[in-house]
């Protein structure tokens, strides 16, 4: 079963059996290497197995002159059958397959021959399916007597495939016969056929090698036994070399060329530029214009369609030019545009970078200042391989362990890289054996042991014994050392235990950061977020404004991390979007998977739950594919959060449960407030009142928010209402009272807003007006899941004090919107309140009756089938039956999975 191309097994299968009409020929055209001899074997396959006679012919280039070639080739299994026809016919194929000597016959004798050889085979009782592979070389004797067979077998059970290269002038195409074109593999094929054929590769070896080959199968296929470490990105070379193969393909376009067109090509290619500049702007010179119709011609660059400038035709022709060049012209090439970007300081250290032939202290150092710019600019890729060179040009051991370890901890950091952190570690500690610990070594290890492992205990050992040798550096501002107190920052976090706090602070309060630095953001935020002052909350709301202007993945990430615990990521929706954008092309990966998850984190707030569920689940994949264990514990958090409160206890329990049994070994403190949480917002919403308080009371005791632990906040009005709906009322006002009086109104809107619902929940006497000033908070609708939380409460309080018909309109307002977001254990509990109100109509569910899909999937999952089961079963994916799922519940009137069964009993049918 071929990889992608189940469209074209269908076709196939069909234009074989007669099922898609009268076709008496299918053309496949595609660009070379693409599959069109796969898809045509398949074919083969396909007709042996419904007992079809089979032949087959390949045209060659070396043959396309030779008049009957391709015919000879094709109608050889038949020639006993010569014998049978008639004296014109028989005499004329018996010239063209060379049984007998004689002048050519024409063309129309020819034909007419092979329809009556074709005629006579197909009446010995099997059908025929002819073959034909690289058509743009049959000969066009072969392909006039074939179209002429073609257009007259009519009431024969006879078929023609045949193959043929994009944009070739062949006769099957000209005569008008049905075309289909044979697309490149997408992305999730591409990967699908990498695994199968290398299931070594690292993911970012992957998505490297999808992108040059551009969905080819044959480069697919090939480009990873082009060279020798295809595991390690850090191996891959900026254009990776072809096999003997891909040269036939892609390099055989440049044979030919003028010497200027070839050399104007590797200038292009080597200066980097077709990346943001057309082929023109490259060709500023009379005699450089000159040299590119050649090119166009030959294939090898061609007009875009949607803009109409040039560009390669394929990013593999880039890697045949290089090829076709000798590392002296190369050198040369960047040596001379090393010459031209004098005035340009960091392309000019990438072309001596290049341009060196042996070690260079002065273009290594160069090229570490180059790495470190790029980093700032977006170009992650590179930075890394920047920062390679740099080592491998260093004179001095010291310098080159160094820069070696500090291009580990890029790709740890930010490229994706964490498998190969420990290679490059082991190649920098075997450069160099020193007394005094290496700070980017330590770095590097610490990053990896707390994102691969999640030993916060380790890791801060580590980096703070380093520090310590280093103390002198930690107010300097050196680039080293301020990863290393970031890194230091988020082991604080992760941990969430005041013992490793404690030093880890005085140890970023000696940094002297400027208030603007996002080492002060974060550290504000994660010690206590209620202790920042307004001057502090506005230079974080400039950070955050300055991010439009910024391409730096770290700063982007990093500002929008220190606004999370505040409800201020919205303000860098865009520019996180940007950081994402570049991660699905390869770069700044690591960064991607925090930007997805701090987007989400917003929808979770701003009720986009569908769209929270795509992003984490393309986080979480992204994840497992690159090995960064820690980073999905925020991707798991928010989306068992949405389980919660849609109803699926099961899914959010066990995301929970394993949340903890991974955190409690590693004492990770902040990943079991993750598990806490979900389980008392599970708990809300069944009116588990008493569990609810004690899960929320695990991560932050009521009456008081303790530094370290900013993950309170957002428990604020879960906490409150879990004790005093549990009998705990004088808990409950002392933690409204605590969060008035820390200050927690004055961090954002939305918090203010819960604020003010805990307060309205524990104030026997104006609860009312503080209800009601909750529900006029500016922009509430923005946080329409918090806003319709408060409808409830408010409504049960009015309830309560028999003020039914104002309870009812509260209630009624927090229905509709629990049944827009699927929250159905909420819903249900609302429905509950306005029975008890009296309402004759409570608010049911709209559009009650479950849709055929639904009921299909409703009645597999109360069989007890899986939700993967049941996609396999239904060709859908697990996700899709999910969303079913949430859809059924609310109409069935059910919040778990176990009542599915007793309630589709009760479904008419």
């Amino acid at each position: 079963m071929l990889v992608g191309r189940e469209v074209e097994r269908d076709l196939v299968e069909g234009f074989i059996l007669g099922q898609v009409g009268d076709q008496p020929v299918l053309v496949v055209r595609g660009e070379p290497g693409v599959g069109k001899t796969a898809v045509l074997d398949m074919a083969a396959d396909i007709a042996a197995s419904h007992g079809l006679r089979v032949l087959r012919a390949v045209a060659h280039e070396y043959e396309a002159d030779l008049k009957f070639g391709a015919l000879n080739q094709l109608l050889d299994p038949l020639s006993s059958g010569i014998d049978e026809l008639g004296a014109a016919h028989r005499q004329a194929l018996s010239v063209i397959m060379g049984l007998e000597s004689g002048a050519m016959p024409s063309q129309l004798i020819a034909g007419a021959a092979t329809l009556a050889l074709l005629r006579a085979a197909a009446g010995q009782g099997a059908a025929l399916l002819m073959i034909v592979d690289d058509v743009q070389w049959l000969d066009l004797s072969s392909t006039m007597a074939l179209s002429y067979a073609a257009r007259r077998w009519t009431g024969i059970d006879m078929r023609m495939l045949v193959a043929v290269r994009a944009e070739s002038d062949d006769g099957f195409t000209r005569s008008g016969f049905r075309v289909h074109d044979l697309t490149p593999l997408d992305d999730s094929n591409s990967d699908a056929l990498l695994l199968a054929a290398y299931p070594a590769l690292t993911a970012r070896v992957r998505r490297r090698l999808r992108l040059d080959a551009r969905g080819n199968p044959l480069a697919l296929l090939e480009l990873p036994a082009a060279f020798e470490d295809s595991s390690s990105p850090a191996n891959m070379p900026a254009l990776l070399p072809l096999t003997d193969r891909l040269q036939r393909l892609f390099a055989d376009r440049l044979t030919g060329l003028p010497e200027g067109t070839r050399r104007m090509l590797l200038f292009v290619i080597l200066a980097g530029a077709e990346n943001s500049m057309t082929l023109e702007d490259c060709a500023l010179t009379p005699e450089g214009l000159a040299d590119l119709p050649p090119a166009e011609r030959a294939g090898v660059v061609r007009a875009n369609p949607r803009t109409g400038r040039l560009e390669f035709r394929h990013p593999l022709i880039r890697s045949a030019v290089i090829e076709q060049s000798t590392s002296a012209e190369r050198r040369q090439v960047h040596r001379i545009l090393a010459e031209a970007f004098a005035r340009e300081p960091e392309r000019r250290a990438w072309h001596l970078g290049q341009a060196a032939f042996g070690p260079d202290d002065e273009i290594a150092a160069s090229l570490e200042v180059l790495s470190q710019k790029m980093i700032h600019h977006g170009d992650s890729r590179r930075a890394t391989a920047a920062m390679l060179r740099a080592a491998e040009l260093s004179t001095s051991d010291a310098d080159r362990a160094r820069r070696t370890a500090r291009a580990a901890y890029l790709g740890t950091l930010i490229t994706g890289d964490l498998a190969d952190t420990s290679r490059l570690l082991l190649d920098a500690n075997r450069t160099e054996l020193r007394e005094t610990p290496s700070l980017e070594a330590a770095v590097a290890a610490a990053s990896q042991i707390l994102n691969d492992e999640g030993d916060a205990t380790t890791a801060n050992r580590l980096l703070l014994a380093t520090i310590r040798v280093h103390d002198r550096d930690i107010g300097a501002g050196e680039d080293t050392m301020i990863e290393a107190l970031h890194t230091l920052l988020y082991v604080g976090f992760y941990s969430g235990r005041p013992e490793l706090w404690d030093d880890i602070s005085d140890v970023l309060e000696r940094a002297e950061s400027r208030p603007t630095d996002t080492l002060w953001l974060l550290h504000n935020t994660f010690v206590n977020p209620v202790e920042a002052t307004q001057g502090a909350l506005r230079q974080l709301t400039d950070a955050l404004d300055g991010l439009r202007f910024s391409a730096d993945p770290l700063r982007i990430v990093r500002v929008a991390t220190a606004a999370a615990y505040v409800d201020r990521v919205g303000l860098a929706r865009e520019s996180l979007w940007r950081v994402i954008a570049d991660g699905r092309r390869g770069g700044a990966v690591a960064k991607a998977i925090e930007a997805l998850f701090l987007i989400a984190q917003a929808d979770f707030f701003e009720s986009d739950w569908d769209q929270l569920i795509e992003l984490t689940n393309e986080g979480l994949q992204l994840c497992t594919e690159f090995g960064y264990t820690l980073l999905a514990g925020p991707g798991r958090f928010l989306r068992a959060l949405v389980d919660a409160v849609r109803g699926d206890i099961d899914a959010a329990d066990l995301a929970a449960e394993e949340l903890l049994l991974w955190a409690a070994p590693r004492r990770l403190v902040t990943y079991a407030g993750y598990s806490s949480h979900i389980r008392c917002l599970s708990a809300l919403g069944r009116s588990s009142f008493d569990e609810a308080y004690r899960r929320a009371a695990a991560v932050n005791s009521p009456g008081g928010f303790p530094r370290y632990t900013p993950h309170a906040l957002w428990l604020v009005l879960d906490l409150t209402e879990a004790a005093a709906r549990s009998g705990r009322m004088v808990e409950a006002r002392a933690h409204a009272e605590a969060a008035v009086e820390a200050g927690v109104s004055g961090l954002s809107p939305r918090l203010l807003m819960l604020t003010k619902a805990a307060l309205a929940l524990v104030d026997p006497h104006d609860w009312h007006s503080l209800f009601e000033d909750a529900l006029s908070t500016p922009d509430s609708d923005r946080w329409a899941f918090d806003r319709a939380r408060i409808e409830l409460l408010y409504g049960e309080r009015l309830r309560r004090e028999r003020e039914s018909a104002a309870a009812r309109a509260h209630l009624t307002t927090a229905a509709q919107v629990f049944e827009q977001l699927r929250a159905v254990p909420l819903l249900e509990r609302t429905r509950s309140e306005l029975r008890v109100t009296g309402d004759p109509a409570p608010a049911e569910i709209r559009g009650s009756t479950l849709t055929p899909q639904e009921q299909t999937v409703a009645e597999l999952a109360a069989s007890g089938l899986t939700n993967k089961e049941i996609a396999e079963r239904l060709f859908l994916s697990a996700r899709t039956v999910s969303t079913h799922l949430h859809r059924v519940f609310p109409k069935l009137g059910i919040t778990t999975r176990s009542a599915l069964r007793d309630a589709m009993s009760r479904q008419p049918g």
